[in-house]
């Protein structure tokens, strides 16, 4: 939101990495679910919506990806998302250093 609201471009180069944490923790935390519905700590109906929910998270960091990486382009006045999002990750230090900062902060347990 600050990136958003403050024109805060700093701010905006934390999103994709936070993007990419959320993205595997729904990959994790859906396999943790399999693994819940295997041995009978959880109900399908359950299931069904920790599914849509998990999916709905990952598309709202999505969107966020999107508007940070818009915020990034304005800045540099280049307007290809894309190609601006791949440059961000392609800056691999500084994108391996906020990633590893939030792999660390929002680690799943193991099932």
């Amino acid at each position: 939101m600050g990136a958003f609201t403050h024109d805060n471009t700093d701010a905006a180069f934390d999103v994709e990495p936070l993007e990419e944490i959320i993205d595997r923790l729904k990959e994790k935390l859906r396999a943790n679910h399999i693994q819940r519905l295997q041995k009978g700590g959880c109900s399908i109906d359950a299931g069904f919506i920790w599914s849509d929910l998990l999916t709905n998270l990952e598309r709202i960091s999505d969107h966020c990806s999107n508007i940070a990486g818009c915020i990034i382009e304005t800045s540099h006045q280049r307007l290809n998302l894309h190609e601006n999002v791949r440059l961000i990750k392609s800056d691999s230090e500084n994108f391996r250093a906020r990633y590893l900062k939030y792999q660390e902060r929002f680690s799943v347990p193991e099932a």
